[in-house]
This record gives structure tokens, C-alpha cells and sequence, in this order.
């Protein structure tokens, strides 16, 4: 999650019409017209949408990050993974820059950005209640294929080590986010390349088959652990509780039908939750000391939404040390 402080520079310099010379300085790696890239969302990255009826290679997702905050390699291991992806047909496939990478380091007037961009993937987004058990199915089946045809990340390319230390201001919670961690590493389960955030929000869906357009939370680890972080919604908020048990059932079929998913692995699935939220909780760390000058709205908005968050991942963290 960028920091709001750095959501609010990007926004000072968004026009009525959604433009921005920050993001048309970036486009311009990839041939974009001055003007044609609209302001779309910033969460993890900045992302400036280039509509269809402007550009010839159709709808163009452009995300760019401050040098300050990401690496290239935070950009550039994704995105060759979406790449390998998309050769099986379970991703979009970057979109390389006039220069042919698929990661440009662009100056900008709010200083140097990494930058990417992606096509729009085929078809809608779906919410969970368009969730059907077949959909379900298809979507455990997709993240099985990622599972099965990703190919293994070098030391290179693996994120950093996750920075618990940014935890300390609640004793509580790092210790028992320590505690979560090292029990998932304990249990050693089948390991490989992970998507990291495969939810219903991160698909776009054709004919009952989905799509995925990013992979920026790609690491190496437990198998059950990324599936974990795609089905947070049908698990729901409550510790120990599945909300949508059936589509949970659906989801585990459908994966099972592609790679092998033992019953000991998914009988840790609350454990391996714990764990995603721990990884969530670290990424929004920076909350507090995250201070906006004449904060808009939208900030206070967003920054309720994100204390609200933090607290439900707080407690799924200390009831699965309970529970152990």
C-alpha cells in the first residue's frame, strides 16, 4: 500500500478530467499521447487507465511507483512472471515499452518512477455475490495452473525479507505475528512460486474462465498459503468461521483438479490466513506516521478504512496463536 502522503502528491497534480503531467511523463515509455492516460486508482501503485478509442493496442493499464519506495526488481520479477503466465493463457502479458522493456525508470517532476503496463485482461469483474460454485471451481482451477506452470524464482527475484520490526509499536501483535510465521514455516508444506493475491478483485472473467493482470506479490512459499490470500472473501472476517463454505468447497475442487492439495494442508488453512494477514499488517505499518498536510476527505476516508482493516487483521493474527 503507498503511503497516503504519496497518494495525496500524485492526486495535487490530477486535473478535472483525470489527467496528469506526472503520469503522461511516465506513458511516454510506451508511445502514449500526452493526455491520453486517466487517473484510475492508487493502492499499491499509481495506475492511469489509456481508454480503447485513444490508443491502437486497445485499453492500456499504466503503473508507476517512486523510486523511493520500490526497486526495479519489485517491478521487473512480476512482470516477467506475468509473462511466463500468459503463455499458458492464465494472465495478461506486459506490455514492453517503445524501448522493448517490460519495466521503464522514468523522471518525472515528482522525481523517478518505476513503471509498468499491462492490456486489460478479457471480459468483467465479478463481486462475490455473482459467485457461482462452477465459477468458483474455475477460479481454484486457475490459481492450480499458476501453481503448476510457474516457473521458480531466483534469489534475484525474491521480495525482501518481511520487516516485523515495523510491528514494534504493538508488542503484542509482533509477537504473535512471529508465532504465526514460524508455525507455517514448521508445518513445511509444498512450496513453489506464488501469485500472492489472486482474489475475485484482481480477475476479470470470460465465458466462466478467469484472468489475472498483475503479479505483484509474487514470492516463494506455501502453496496453501497463497490460496489462503485468494480466498479471503469466502472465508470471511471471523476467526474460525467460513462464510461461503460451499464456494470454499468449489474453490478446493477446482484446484485439486490441476495440482495435488492434501487434506493436512487444507486443514491448516486458518494458520496460513494468519499468516497472509500478517503480511497485510506489515504493508500498512506505515499507517500512523503516515501524516497528510490539510488532509482532503478522502484521505480521512481511506484512512479510517485502513485502521478498520488493520484491526480485523489484528485479531484473525492473535486468535490463530490462541488457538495454537
Amino acid at each position: 500500500m503507498l503511503p497516503l502522503s504519496e497518494i495525496a502528491r500524485v492526486s495535487a497534480t490530477v486535473d478535472e478530467s483525470w489527467r496528469s503531467p506526472v503520469a503522461d511523463e511516465v506513458a511516454a515509455a510506451w508511445g502514449i499521447t500526452p493526455g491520453d492516460a486517466r487517473w484510475l486508482r492508487s493502492s499499491a501503485t499509481h495506475v492511469f487507465v489509456v481508454p480503447a478509442d485513444v490508443d491502437p493496442r486497445g485499453v492500456l493499464f499504466v503503473r508507476f511507483v517512486p523510486a523511493s519506495l520500490r526497486t526495479v526488481r519489485d517491478l521487473e520479477a512480476p512482470a516477467r512472471l506475468l509473462a511466463a503466465w500468459a503463455e499458458h493463457g492464465g494472465t495478461v502479458a506486459p506490455v514492453p515499452s517503445t524501448a522493448g522493456r517490460l519495466v521503464e525508470t522514468v523522471p518525472t517532476a515528482l522525481g523517478v518512477m518505476h513503471a509498468t503496463a499491462v492490456p486489460a485482461a478479457p471480459g468483467e469483474e465479478l463481486e462475490l455475490g455473482d459467485l457461482t460454485a462452477p465459477l468458483a471451481q474455475s477460479w481454484g482451477a486457475a490459481l492450480g495452473r499458476l501453481h503448476r506452470d510457474a516457473p521458480p524464482l531466483t534469489a534475484a527475484d525474491e521480495p525482501p525479507p518481511l520487516d516485523l520490526d515495523s510491528l514494534g509499536l504493538d508488542p503484542v501483535l509482533q509477537a504473535a505475528a512471529r508465532a504465526v510465521l514460524a508455525e507455517a514455516d514448521r508445518l513445511d508444506a509444498p512450496r513453489g512460486t506464488l501469485h500472492g493475491d489472486l482474489e475475485l478483485d484482481n480477475l476479470r472473467w470470460s465465458d466462466g474462465r478467469p484472468t489475472a493482470f498483475d503479479a505483484d506479490e509474487t514470492r516463494t512459499g506455501p502453496f496453501v498459503q497463497d490460496i489462503a490470500a485468494a480466498v479471503r472473501d469466502l472465508v470471511g472476517e471471523t476467526p474460525g468461521r467460513v462464510e461461503h463454505p460451499a464456494l470454499l468447497a468449489a474453490f478446493l475442487t477446482g484446484y485439486r483438479g490441476v495440482r495435488p492439495l492434501g487434506y493436512d494442508e487444507v486443514a491448516e488453512l486458518e494458520l496460513h490466513s494468519a499468516a497472509v494477514a500478517v503480511r497485510l499488517l506489515v504493508s500498512i505499518a506505515h499507517l500512523d506516521a503516515d501524516q497528510v498536510a490539510d488532509e482532503e476527505q478522502w484521505s480521512v476516508d481511506m484512512r479510517a478504512s485502513l485502521v478498520e482493516h488493520r484491526r480485523r487483521l489484528r485479531a484473525r493474527v492473535l486468535a490463530a496463536t490462541v488457538a495454537a
